[in-house]
């Protein structure tokens, strides 16, 4: 023991930590109203004793006289009421602490220094815990409190030494984990909580929100943050990019983004599909950052659910290859976009923009092409759609049954009044896509001036616009329109523009007028800037006026594989049909899940009008990987039209088929898929997340400690129990009134007068 805690000892009877711990309180029997009285009539007397010197006594000398009477006679007072330190001790059996270790995957990586080397995360907890001066930091806090131990990855589980062995959790869910243990202990008083873990989250609320249940009970969080906050040398994918919903024999584009921690030399970038390599591709590092976004590109050519791969394959110097790959699943389907085309005569833009798309898997073209004999030639029609030898469909069901309409060479006349509301709402409502040609009867010369049709266009028309031209002319690409989808005729940008400049010239032209606001320009012509191409979004849908019909020249301009021509036009047709509505749709809320946690299914449903359908019979069926037949109803939900969902708790790893049919209807199911896997976010980025620590702990009023400080945290779990009510206590009382300071006071007070007084010529 220090001298300088024996003298305080010897002096005031009691230990130092007694009295930052103890309460005053007075236990004499004499109430302290008479305690009161007895210490004002004390000090009547004195003043009335000292009165007679105080003529005779320099003023200065009176004062210090009268004051030290004064102090003696309040210390006598004060010691009358036999004063006592009352420190109160929770009892320990209505005292708990909760302690929570992180058991995820992530806390398997062995990343920790000890003096015996390297070892796992997990492993360097349960030494803390259990180890160290013989008990480890559980027994020091049990000394002051009942401790309660869990274990934690998704959800918080009672636990054991034995059950820490492991660290296999799928996730990481902080919030729920706190969250369990509040419930569960909700009826006890907790004096702190212990989060041991390596900071990561991956699922769940956030460590703020987690922490605040916590601040709303006032239980002090104390993080002890657990691995290496330097990340080693690793490879990882960390997004893969790519449409659920794509086309077979379609090509497809993939973002991927990759890490590559610590290292600079080029490496192989691999898309698998089962065991099969379908692209390799080598990444070259950049300087300055550890992060690159690559592009794939690949063509599925099988139908269905598929699940792809794309991985980095591991090398030795890694300690962590689990997050080397991502998995990412898409539907593949051999259906092709359903497109109306309606022509006024039989012209080469028709021939040549046709036979382009009908070469082409993505599209189904149905033609109407409108005869001298003012009957209608169909091409590519199905045996449900006999009724357009009429013209253009008269019901929306059946305008429906198509995503996008181009309209050619055709003046307004040729079409309904209702006819054009109906292609108004196809547009604005359905999310269909509306693409109308240049000819010498469209957009104002062709009447569409302040019909629904006209008043969708992105360019104004008027019955007053000049005729059609046959001029020859080159066409300019808007620059700030460079990276339009319609126009992203190459990835670099230089290369797209050089294209684009290169291009032959138009023949034919329908003049127009400016573009409207919110619309924008893609192709102009030089000097004039007059409109070629202008795009906007109209309602749910998009539409587009092409002002030539004379984009054939294109085609024959150029060599006959260079695919230009074809391209331009699936982009155009693509871009129309993106919001394009069903009558059923289906999704799960994520493409890979963990095992065990819950797959939500949503459906929406349309009726034939495309309305929300709200009495529809919707069922799930789901296929697991074992082939076993799982149906699932649907409930609608009551705050979202025509929107019906239910859940599924997958049970084994693998590939899921979910098919959503509607009682009633003959249409096909609606086939979408899942993956179920032990998960793999637990290594991403894996290194010690110190700061989403510490925030929690600052926000409770706890602390954080690392791994070296970890046992202190029984001293400060002691102190909070100690200074603050939170528990039932017992108490105990310590005297001061005997305490050896005192008299030494009573005895320097009454000396110190004595001297003054002899010194000074007083009796």
């Amino acid at each position: 023991m220090p001298i300088l805690q024996r003298i305080f000892e010897f002096l005031c009877n009691q230990p130092f930590d007694t009295f930052m711990r103890g309460k005053l309180v007075y236990t004499s029997r004499i109430p302290a109203e008479l305690r009161l009285l007895i210490l004002l009539a004390a000090l009547a007397i004195v003043w009335f004793a000292y009165r007679k010197a105080a003529a005779r006594t320099p003023a200065k000398v009176y004062r210090i006289i009268l004051g030290l009477r004064v102090a003696l006679v309040v210390l006598l007072v004060v010691l009358l009421g036999a004063p006592v330190l009352r420190v109160s001790t929770p009892r320990k059996e209505n005292l708990f602490t909760a302690v929570l270790v992180d058991t995820s995957q992530s806390m398997s990586i062995t990343d920790v220094d000890t003096s015996a080397g390297q070892v796992s995360r997990i492993h360097a907890a349960q030494n803390l815990l259990f180890a160290g001066d013989g008990k480890g930091l559980v027994g020091n806090i049990a000394e002051d409190s009942q401790v309660v131990l869990y274990s934690f990855s998704g959800s918080a589980q009672r636990a054991s030494e034995k059950n820490l062995t492991d660290a296999t959790g799928a996730s990481t869910n902080i919030y729920r984990a706190i969250h369990d243990v509040k419930s569960e202990l909700g009826a006890v008083t907790l004096a702190a909580v212990v989060l041991v873990t390596d900071g990561g989250r991956n699922s769940g609320g956030t460590t703020e929100d987690a922490a605040r249940l916590l601040e709303a009970r006032g239980v002090p969080l104390y993080a002890i943050g657990v691995g290496n906050p330097n990340p080693p040398k690793d490879y990882e994918v960390v997004e893969v990019a790519a449409p659920h919903d794509v086309r077979r024999n379609t090509e497809v584009s993939l973002d991927v983004t990759v890490r590559y921690t610590g290292f600079d030399k080029p490496f192989p970038l691999l898309l698998k599909h089962g065991d099969d390599v379908l692209v390799r591709q080598i990444v070259s590092p950049l300087p300055d950052t550890d992060l690159r976004r690559v592009r794939m590109e690949f063509t599925p050519d099988q139908d269905g659910v598929a699940t792809y791969r794309v991985e980095i394959p591991p090398v030795p110097e890694e300690k962590i290859t689990e997050n080397n790959h991502r998995d990412f699943v898409m539907e593949i389907k051999d259906d092709r976009l359903p497109v109306l085309y309606i022509e006024g005569s039989p012209r080469t833009e028709y021939r040549f923009l046709r036979r382009a798309m009908f070469r082409d898997t993505q599209f189904r073209v149905v033609g109407v092409l409108r005869l001298a004999s003012g009957r209608f030639y169909l091409q590519g029609i199905n045996d449900s759609e006999a009724y357009l030898k009429d013209g253009f469909p008269d019901t929306a069901e059946r305008l429906d049954a198509f995503q996008a309409v181009i309209l050619g060479d055709v003046e307004a006349g040729l079409f309904t009044p209702k006819q054009q509301e109906l292609l108004e709402q196809f547009v604005k409502q359905r999310g269909g896509g509306l693409l109308m040609l240049g000819g010498v009867n469209s957009f104002g010369l062709g009447g569409w001036a302040g019909t629904p049709v006209g008043k969708m266009l992105p360019v104004s028309i008027a019955v007053s616009d000049p005729h059609y031209s046959d001029e020859e002319y080159p066409v300019e690409l808007v620059p700030e329109n460079l990276g339009h989808p319609v126009m992203r005729m190459a990835q670099d940008p230089v290369e797209n523009a050089e294209l684009w400049h290169n291009m032959p010239p138009l023949i034919g032209v329908t003049p127009v007028g400016q573009i409207k606001a919110g619309a924008s320009l893609l192709l102009d012509k030089p000097i004039t800037h007059d409109p070629v191409l202008a795009v906007q979004n109209y309602g749910q849908g998009r539409v587009a006026a092409f002002t030539s019909g004379g984009s054939w020249y294109w085609q024959v301009s150029r060599p006959a594989n260079d695919g230009f021509y074809e391209r331009f036009w699936k982009q155009m047709l693509r871009w129309l049909v993106v919001g394009a509505k069903e009558q059923l749709t289906a999704n799960t809320d994520a493409e890979i899940y963990v095992l065990h946690d819950p797959v939500s299914i949503r459906a929406t449903v349309l009726g034939k009008d495309m309305q929300p359908l709200d009495d529809a019979a919707v069922t799930a069926t789901v296929t697991d990987p074992l082939g076993n037949v799982h149906p699932v109803a649907m409930d609608w939900i009551l705050s979202e039209e025509g929107v019906y969902q239910c859940q599924f708790m997958p049970s084994a790893e693998g590939q899921y088929k979910v098919s959503v049919a509607v009682k009633g209807w003959d249409s096909p199911p609606l086939v979408r898929g899942f993956l179920v896997s032990q998960g793999r976010d637990e290594f991403a980025n894996a290194s010690l997340k110190r700061e989403p620590l510490m925030a929690m702990a600052a926000i409770t009023h706890g602390k954080y400690f690392d791994l070296a400080q970890g046992q202190s945290i029984a001293q400060e779990i002691r102190k909070g129990i100690q200074t603050s009510a939170v528990a039932t206590a017992d108490s105990q009382d310590y005297p001061i009134w005997n305490m050896p300071l005192a008299f030494m006071f009573i005895v320097l007070l009454a000396s110190a007068e004595w001297w003054i007084r002899r010194r000074n010529g007083l009796s």
